[in-house]
């Protein structure tokens, strides 16, 4: 069935209320697969209900997993004995890029062999960095759609690895320290510079000992994990798209509510902090090892010009392309360095967001390490393609708010399986209705 196409007028109102952001993608993914395999009742709070989340739990389900919600709002795991069950049929992971890989990692260490698929689309996208991770620890896995899904895996202990982590897969990164469970031994990853380290703070949360030495994590495998309560806090990337708009928009004061605030996930708001960016926090505290906030966006009249280094760029990966925007009307120009690395996740997604910017009327040009952008640009509305993209349609959605004169936005269904109540919450912000099906 085709997708629809989504008609956004630009803001009529500058950007103003509350907003609290879903719960966090990742997280929720892991603290539901990291929770199953604690011994006890893991309890989780404010966990993100989505089409891509639903996966994950349907999996664990065959699993042997069941779920249950207490009076007081808590999504409980229950399991019968300590590990997983033998799964009857297939296992499906939709839509879910990550639940594919984290569940890679999961079941390559177990005792019994399964298939692992996904739908059209997800068997379409290439895991070979992953499957090639895990062959070094001994994993068996056949990938039938080469180098994609379906695939068969044969379930066993897993050898001790020492590996440099791709900080252009976060996926492959949370499957190779979810398969170091499983491991008969000392696993070390070593990254290239610091990224997203949710898998670590919160296997710390579950009683599991992970070091971190610069660089390394050294993480031992067969340790038992204890039952918690997780609470997830909000998703920072699902916040990004209004924390730009609200920048740009004359007259915006937005108020954003305990999202969370990993250092690997930040780079957006350090970068705006340096470029001339309102914000101010309210208040910062933790949920189980994870750092949240609650903070005020404003409108800033005047951006100055910005450069994004290299170890920088790995804390913005998804919120690059908003920082692209923010560039176009920023004074002078801007350099965005090592964002090729958007191209090693998904092929084309610098140069599809190169287009929607300059489709608005941005001031963009792609080199071989990243964007340069000229600004302040006066963007209008457009007709845009965000190929199912998420982070494109947030991108879009953004620039549309700011844009002078109505856009379509194409193939931006995707957002909706991450986000269900993205374009709602676009429009409570500003006080309108939802954007209409163009």
């Amino acid at each position: 069935m085709a997708e629809e196409a989504w008609r956004i007028e630009p803001a009529a109102t500058p950007l103003r209320g509350v907003y609290e952001p879903p719960g966090d993608r990742q997280m929720t993914h892991l603290a539901l697969v990291l929770g199953a395999l604690a011994v006890g009742t893991t309890h989780i709070q404010g966990a993100l209900e989505s089409p891509d989340t639903v996966s994950t739990r349907r999996i664990l389900a065959q699993l042997g997993v069941s779920f249950t919600m207490t009076d007081d709002g808590w999504l409980a795991l229950h399991k019968q004995g300590d590990g997983l069950s033998r799964p009857a049929a297939d296992l499906d992971a939709g839509r879910s890029f990550t639940a594919l890989c984290l569940f890679a990692g999961l079941l390559a260490g177990q005792k019994f062999s399964c298939m692992l698929t996904g739908d059209e689309e997800l068997r379409g996208r290439s895991i070979g960095p992953l499957a090639g991770a895990l062959a070094k620890m001994g994993a068996q896995i056949e990938l039938l759609g080469s180098p994609a899904a379906p695939l068969r895996i044969k379930g066993q202990p897993l050898r001790p690895v020492d590996v440099e982590l791709d900080p252009a897969w976060p996926e492959v990164r949370d499957s190779l320290i979810t398969a170091a469970l499983s491991a008969v031994g000392v696993c070390r990853f070593t990254e290239v510079a610091p990224g997203p380290d949710h898998a670590e703070r919160l296997l710390r949360h579950l009683g599991v000992s992970v070091r971190r030495q610069g660089l390394q994590i050294t993480l031992k495998g067969e340790q038992r994990i204890y039952a918690r309560r997780i609470k997830i806090p909000g998703d920072f990337t699902a916040a990004a798209p209004l924390i730009a708009a609200a920048t740009l928009l004359k007259g915006s004061e937005l108020a954003i509510t305990q999202v969370g605030t990993n250092p690997g996930r930040t780079g957006l708001l350090r970068t705006l902090s340096r470029i001339g960016g309102e914000i101010e926090w309210q208040r910062t505290w933790q949920f189980g090892a994870e750092p949240v906030a609650s903070f005020t966006v404003r409108h800033a009249p005047r951006l100055s010009a910005f450069n994004v280094a290299p170890n920088l760029t790995l804390g913005a990966l998804d919120e690059l392309p908003l920082l692209a925007l923010l560039g176009t009307q920023a004074e002078g120009t801007s350099h965005l360095r090592s964002a090729a690395a958007l191209q090693r996740e998904v092929p084309d997604v610098m140069q599809l967001a190169t287009q929607i910017l300059r489709a608005f009327g941005g001031d963009v040009e792609m080199d071989a390490d990243g964007w340069r952008v000229r600004g302040p640009c006066r963007l209008m509305g457009a007709e845009v393609q965000c190929a199912g993209d998420a982070r494109l349609v947030m991108l879009a959605a953004a620039a549309a708010l700011v844009a002078e004169g109505p856009s379509v936005l194409h193939g931006a269904d995707s957002v909706l399986d991450y986000y269900p109540q993205f374009f709602a919450d676009l429009a409570q912000v500003q006080g309108g209705e939802p954007p209409a099906a163009a």
